[in-house]
């Protein structure tokens, strides 16, 4: 990998020291792998919390306490509809970061 040494540069979206603080706030919340779990169930379509146990095999005190570490990074968001609850990705471009970052750290597929 080269990097361009050319002069500083501005990363688009971190102006300053508070938005770094407010990324590494995401980040943090994306450095959990039940979180990273419920992500990626998300990203193939709305889930309720019961549908999150049964495909990541925790409880459901768990799976809501990481639920609302995401929903309060901004990362999922919810609806009710009758009794249920359904999450989904707060933006479709969250799964685009998962596929960037497996193909940067060769993560995923046949890794």
């Amino acid at each position: 990998m080269t990097q361009d040494t050319s002069g500083p540069q501005t990363v688009q979206g971190i102006e300053d020291l508070s938005c770094c603080q407010e990324m590494a706030r995401v980040f943090k919340a994306l450095g959990n792998p039940t979180r990273l779990g419920i992500l990626r169930e998300t990203m193939r379509g709305g889930m309720c919390v019961s549908d999150l146990q049964d495909e990541l095999e925790r409880s459901q005190p768990n799976i809501s306490q990481h639920l609302a570490v995401l929903r309060d990074r901004g990362l999922v968001v919810s609806e009710r509809e009758g009794n249920r609850v359904w999450y989904r990705l707060a933006d479709p471009r969250i799964r685009q970061l998962f596929e960037l970052a497996s193909e940067i750290f060769g993560i995923g597929g046949d890794h």
